[in-house]
């Protein structure tokens, strides 16, 4: 209590000041510097978190799914299908990504656009040293020109481990949402956070929208594209989006995900015969996993992937059974991992 006390004196007195961030890479599904805030920050961006979000939802508009109350991966993807299945022409899918978004995200342009909508002078000053208290450096330079808004436009990137930096993320796109929805009248648009999806019949409307777009991104945002990652394709194909190949009337899992959760599965199985890991851990793993995965075609697949859990239960009933026991012979070996 002592501390929230001294902690609301800072704030009230403006001289609220962040405290270091603990940095931390992840390596899946794909490498990510993670700063994660001391918990006494964590309370505040809380605090700013609770008023805000309320607020902006109410101007958010409905195509956006990424951190949002209600919405999320499922949501999103019912909106695809429900594009495909409305449309009485076949439909084109045109994908956009921005390249290192919470890296590339400039401090002033996200500034400017929080003060649109917000006029009390206190909160903009405290985001503003939220805001300022950590930036990209020079991490990814070497993915954009030596012209690039990226490197000409000032000081950018917030920290990926904040519970703010989702809601500011959301912010700074949604100017985005509203130049595809107002001015270029784009009717089948969905965003999860950066990742984008555009549906057109025709692949020429898809193309000059694409362009402005991107255009938008540059120009307004500061935002760069990556250009390996744009792709207009039919959507009959399948549409690749938050973990899932979209169709119609049916989906599957990415095949990606379904490899790099086999690899880790197989680990924590291996590490149940050894006490490394519990079975409870392992069956509450696999049960998120497999809530997830049954909003895609996979019956057939998780009921395989859940047999290998009997198997390596039994054996590690076996071996807890002979250690009681202290009975010894041959160790139990299992040629499931060889057939995958």
């Amino acid at each position: 209590m002592s501390n929230l006390v001294v902690l609301q004196d800072e704030l009230l007195g403006g001289s609220y000041k962040p405290l270091p961030y603990r940095d931390r890479i992840i390596r899946e599904p794909k490498i990510r510097h993670i700063q994660a805030p001391d918990f006494r920050d964590r309370i505040v961006h809380h605090a700013i978190h609770s008023v805000l979000n309320q607020f902006y939802e109410r101007h958010f508009i409905s195509d956006s799914y990424a951190c949002r109350p209600g919405r999320g991966t499922h949501k999103a993807t019912q909106k695809i299908q429900s594009f495909l299945c409305g449309s009485p022409v076949p439909l084109y899918a045109c994908k956009l990504d921005i390249s290192k978004y919470y890296a590339s995200i400039n401090h002033s342009r996200l500034k400017q656009l929080l003060a649109d909508k917000i006029d009390d002078l206190k909160l903009l000053a405290l985001m503003s040293v939220i805001i300022d208290s950590a930036n990209s450096g020079t991490e990814h330079d070497y993915l954009f020109a030596t012209d690039s808004y990226f490197h000409t436009k000032g000081a950018r990137g917030i920290p990926i481990g904040n519970l703010t930096s989702q809601l500011f993320a959301n912010i700074y796109l949604h100017h985005a949402d509203m130049y595809a929805k107002q001015q270029l009248k784009i009717r089948h648009y969905v965003r999860y956070m950066d990742d984008i999806l555009i549906f057109h019949e025709s692949k020429a409307q898809l193309q000059i929208w694409q362009q402005a777009m991107i255009r938008f991104f540059y120009e307004e945002l500061f935002l760069t594209v990556n250009p390996h990652k744009i792709r207009i394709y039919p959507a009959r194909i399948g549409v690749d989006f938050v973990g899932y190949v979209i169709y119609p009337r049916s989906m599957r899992l990415r095949g990606s995900s379904v490899r790099r959760f086999k690899k880790h599965y197989r680990q924590q199985l291996k590490g149940l015969l050894t006490d490394k890991v519990s079975k409870n851990t392992i069956q509450t793993s696999f049960d998120a996993w497999a809530a997830h995965a049954g909003h895609a075609n996979t019956k057939r697949l998780v009921e395989h992937l859940r047999s290998w859990q009997d198997e390596y239960f039994f054996v590690h009933a076996v071996q807890k059974y002979a250690r009681k026991n202290n009975i010894k012979g041959p160790q139990v070996q299992l040629s499931l991992f060889d057939k995958e």
